[in-house]
């Protein structure tokens, strides 16, 4: 059993239906905050005040560990799901990686120069981003209490990126990373999490 989580940001542009309609899976909403705007027949769970982009996805994926799932996943709104695509991500956390990352960004591809299949990246924050990490629940209790991790939620107010901390983590606990093309997600918001603008939706190849 998996157990999601999806977090929802106010965006200029809502994409919360478009996602819901593709995830293929039960998932619950976790607002960044103590409003939700949306119609949905999923569970709306609140865990305080706005926190931020990373701070919020620790509470999430916090939260999501108290469950007996074998694995979890938090995610952002802002994406659309490739069929099947839960099956194909748990079928690659073995005991030695530490999560499946389920968004390839097009540039992660042409830098490693990836086909289609899985791929393992060695190394920290310097070497990938993207996202959409599935873990087993174990494992992502463990990188909660990291050093590195309790660090990032508590100091870096200014950088805080998670597809920079959690790599940076797995790397240091000496676990695999693995990422699998064509991208089981695909990124569809013009603002992220951090508030970063995108100029247009990546084509993934679906």
């Amino acid at each position: 059993m998996i157990n999601i989580g999806i977090m929802w940001f106010p965006r200029k542009r809502e994409t919360f239906t478009k996602m819901e309609a593709s995830i293929g899976a039960p998932f619950t909403v976790y607002p960044d905050g103590k409003e939700f705007k949306h119609q949905t027949t999923a569970p709306v769970k609140y865990l305080g005040d706005h926190a931020g982009c990373f701070k919020h996805y620790y509470r999430v994926l916090e939260d999501l560990c108290k469950s007996d799932a074998d694995y979890v996943a938090v995610l952002s709104d802002d994406i659309l799901f490739k069929k099947d695509w839960v099956n194909v991500a748990i079928s690659g956390l073995k005991k030695d990686v530490a999560f499946v990352a389920c968004y390839v960004p097009n540039e992660l591809k042409r830098r490693f120069k990836w086909g289609d299949g899985w791929h393992e990246v060695k190394g920290g924050w310097d070497k990938t981003y993207g996202g959409g990490y599935v873990f087993r629940r174990e494992i992502a209790m463990k990188m909660l209490e990291h050093p590195f991790m309790i660090n990032h939620r508590d100091n870096y107010k200014a950088n805080q990126q998670i597809d920079h901390c959690i790599p940076e983590v797995a790397h240091r606990m000496g676990l695999k990373q693995m990422f699998y093309l064509p991208s089981l997600i695909k990124h569809i918001g013009y603002t992220s999490t951090l508030g970063h603008s995108h100029t247009h939706r990546e084509n993934v190849g679906w």
